[in-house]
């Protein structure tokens, strides 16, 4: 039970980052370069430093399902607590994606 609650916890936050991966850009006034593989969360964003201060783990794109959905619970119960809207949530977490799951994100 808990195990497959986990693992569709899992597929479920896969989902979500993978349709924020897939949303097209925001219209700007200014062209930016072709190649950006991320939104960079600005150094000065006073949530961002209060996130790395918190020193969330990273992750390396491994599927086991405990170590993937405990990566994935760490990650909510940090940024529960931060002030940021869902589209920082997902820039602050992909920024501690490692190996894998950065090939992954970054297409």
């Amino acid at each position: 039970e808990q195990q497959a609650q986990a693992e569709r916890h899992h597929r479920e936050m896969m989902q979500v980052l993978q349709q924020q991966r897939s949303q097209p850009p925001p219209i700007q006034l200014q062209q930016q370069p072709e190649h950006r593989a991320q939104p960079q969360a600005p150094r000065g964003n006073p949530i961002f430093r209060e996130f790395c201060r918190m020193n969330p783990p990273n992750f390396g794109g491994q599927y086991e399902p405990t170590e993937a959905s405990e990566w994935l619970f760490c990650m909510e119960d940090m940024l529960e607590d931060l002030d940021c809207t869902p589209t920082e949530k997902v820039t602050f977490a992909t920024r501690h994606f490692r190996g894998s799951a950065s090939n992954w994100w970054h297409g």
